[in-house]
């Protein structure tokens, strides 16, 4: 899952958005389009969910309509879309939800976008920078720390991560051997 954006014409409690694709070339001339979804949203796409089109003309609701998957991608159409001229236009648009959508997590877990941004220190306090980036790896993610152009890459792994506190905005890091240079 992508980072999380916030409204900034919600007023002063902001709405935040969370990216969970984007859609690729429409698949036949029916209006199915093929979405590239992100982490583990192909299930955000099931008949009768509610996504949101992001566009430069703004955001839209759409209601899926059908979907399948295929590996590493799915096909959906939307409701009220039956020709690939109405869906054409959303080519490389973003589909998001509101972050307060999200099922809860269960135990230590979080999302991406609520990592993004974190404050990462070494097990000794030593500030080594913010968490930019999450690379996804296949066997585990990969944390992108960054600090003065520096960066310093972290598996996402219970072995290398001593606490996680969104609220607080901070990640600390097991003191490793050869995993931060001092």
């Amino acid at each position: 899952m992508k980072p999380a954006r916030e409204d900034p014409t919600s007023g002063p409690s902001r709405e935040v958005w969370v990216d969970i694709g984007r859609i690729g070339k429409p698949f036949g001339l029916k209006g199915e389009v093929v979405i590239h979804y992100y982490g583990d949203a192909p299930d955000r796409f099931e008949v009768g969910s509610q996504v949101f089109l992001v566009t430069r003309g703004g955001r839209r609701s759409l209601r899926v309509a059908s979907s399948r998957r295929m590996p590493r991608k799915l096909v959906a159409r939307f409701d009220g879309c039956h020709s690939i001229e109405e869906i054409k236009p959303w080519v490389n648009a973003v589909l998001q939800i509101r972050a307060q959508d999200l099922p809860p997590l269960e135990g230590p877990q979080a999302y991406h976008f609520e990592l993004i941004g974190l404050k990462v220190y070494a097990a000794d306090g030593r500030y080594l920078g913010v968490l930019e980036e999450i690379l996804a790896t296949g066997a585990n993610d990969v944390y992108c720390i960054r600090h003065e152009g520096r960066e310093v890459l972290i598996p996402a792994i219970q072995d290398a991560i001593e606490s996680v506190d969104p609220d607080e905005g901070r990640m600390t890091l097991k003191n490793l051997e050869g995993l931060i240079d001092p």
